[in-house]
């Protein structure tokens, strides 16, 4: 894990931490056309003030949702479902948590590349491999497949085989080649390359994921990154765009966040594939050690200067003080003089 570059990073350590009812009582109809109109005028503010409470009412379920699911967004990685329950004790609305829990669910796990092995299949799940409404596609095996998001779990895996021979030879290629890298790397990680095509060039995307999840030792991380450019038959050189990420949630008799990011923009010379994906994943390591380096030189720095300014200075004796020693001296003392 690492420290970002000044300029292109960002750093986040932080704690995650009416209605009125009136009735109106007209006049008696009975008697005049001038009470008459009193009522209905009255009926009509009744009718105006019940559609304009409606609507409130769908407005702050539409902000509750949208609240609901920022939040959400931010949860640490293998935590969504403590999240979830927290938030719906809060909001303290089962049919709307229950109506929008896959939806929320759906967006987690896109985000945090959730890793998918089953059927053969070794996968992220990610917004660029969805097919369609949580159905996904693992180009390497060439099958897609429905995925139920609160159960974490994939069904009905079917062929879906590419088209696209000539892409299919560079995406593969790039895919060999980062599977490499990522098994070096990432004992628990997985990577897939996907790709769009257009009109006048493919588009390909490559995302590594590489979760560490450790409750029962307080803690929970994430490293992913996300990796874009564009070739065409002529191309001889490709911008390449990417985006590493960190994450990392402390909870031992604490509630510590850690989020870096950092962007990357490199050129890529282009050649043939095998060479192509050789260059792609020299880039893609040399930004990730760069990230890796910074992070373990901030945490000396941070334990050299911030950490140290939080600890409590020893006593004059440089002796740390026995609490529970003393509490159970003053109770015995307490003891003698009754």
């Amino acid at each position: 894990m690492a420290r970002p570059n000044n300029q292109q990073d960002s750093w986040e350590c932080h704690l995650k931490c009416g209605d009125v009812n009136s009735r109106q009582n007209p006049e008696a109809m009975a008697g005049s056309s001038r009470n008459c109109q009193k009522f209905y005028g009255r009926a009509q503010n009744m009718s105006t003030e019940q559609c304009s409470t409606e609507r409130s009412t769908s407005l702050d379920r539409q902000e509750t949702v949208q609240t609901v699911s920022r939040l959400l967004k931010q949860a640490p990685p293998g935590e969504f479902d403590k999240a979830f329950s927290d938030l719906r004790a809060l909001v303290e609305d089962d049919g709307l948590m229950c109506e929008e829990a896959s939806g929320f669910c759906a967006v987690h796990n896109k985000d945090h590349f959730t890793p998918v092995r089953a059927e053969g299949c070794e996968v992220l799940l990610t917004r660029h491999n969805e097919l369609e409404e949580n159905r996904f596609l693992d180009p390497q095996s060439q099958v897609s497949f429905e995925y139920d998001h609160l159960r974490r779990k994939a069904s009905d895996f079917q062929a879906h085989p590419e088209e696209d021979e000539k892409g299919e030879q560079w995406r593969r290629e790039l895919q060999e080649s980062l599977k490499a890298y990522v098994s070096e790397h990432y004992p628990e990680g997985l990577c897939g390359v996907f790709i769009k095509d257009t009109a006048v060039r493919r588009i390909f995307v490559a995302c590594i994921g590489s979760h560490q999840h450790k409750p029962s030792a307080s803690w929970n991380g994430l490293w992913k990154s996300e990796w874009t450019f564009a070739l065409t038959p002529a191309s001889t050189s490709t911008e390449v765009t990417g985006t590493i990420t960190v994450q990392a949630h402390y909870f031992e008799d604490g509630n510590v966040h850690l989020n870096v990011t950092r962007d990357v923009e490199e050129t890529l010379l282009v050649t043939d594939e095998a060479q192509t994906a050789r260059e792609f994943v020299k880039l893609v390591e040399k930004a990730e050690r760069q990230v890796q380096t910074g992070l373990m030189e901030e945490y000396q720095k941070m334990k050299d200067t911030y950490v140290k300014a939080f600890r409590r200075q020893l006593p004059i004796t440089h002796t740390t003080l026995d609490w529970e020693r003393m509490m159970t001296a003053k109770i015995v003392e307490v003891h003698i003089k009754q």
